[in-house]
């Protein structure tokens, strides 16, 4: 698939909505220079090309009880297909592990895993990690402070 061709307005537009998902459309138009019809097709050929994934709210994970963080390199007992398929398809199953990706190096996977607190954290890592048979290794990186976050890609 060729990649959209994006001109200032789009990129204007992308940053925008980065930054306020539900931002009015009169409200982005005017932030663009543009009016709302061309501002709205405009938003519409972004999504449907599939550039803009979707719309979510950002939760405060302490103010659910997921305030948690911890950071685990996995290491498997193969490289396998069928191995990397099936972690995978676990990880994304699991309603703590936000993030999971598969990883070239020393570590298979990389996992962002938000709990309640250290036990809640030790059952997962004790009865799903570890119990694991394709798991051969996991280190636990506890999050003390997160300096940033964003979910706002660079555009230049």
């Amino acid at each position: 698939m060729a990649p959209l061709e994006l001109d200032e307005i789009d990129l204007r537009l992308l940053d925008i909505l980065q930054r306020d998902g539900r931002i009015a459309n009169t409200e982005l138009a005017d932030e663009v220079g543009l009016t709302p019809a061309p501002t709205l097709r405009r938003v519409r050929r972004l999504e449907e090309a599939g550039l803009i994934r979707r719309y979510v709210a950002l939760l405060d994970p302490e103010m659910i009880g997921r305030g948690f963080l911890v950071m685990v390199r996995v290491t498997l007992s193969g490289q396998t297909k069928a191995g990397f398929e099936t972690f995978g398809e676990q990880m994304r199953r699991r309603p703590e592990v936000l993030e999971c990706y598969l990883c070239l190096g020393g570590t298979d996977y990389f996992l962002k895993v938000a709990t309640r607190d250290l036990m809640e954290y030790q059952r997962f890592l004790v009865d799903v990690l570890a119990a694991n048979p394709l798991v051969q290794h996991t280190d636990s990186i506890l999050v003390v402070k997160q300096e940033k976050q964003t979910t706002a890609l660079p555009l230049e």
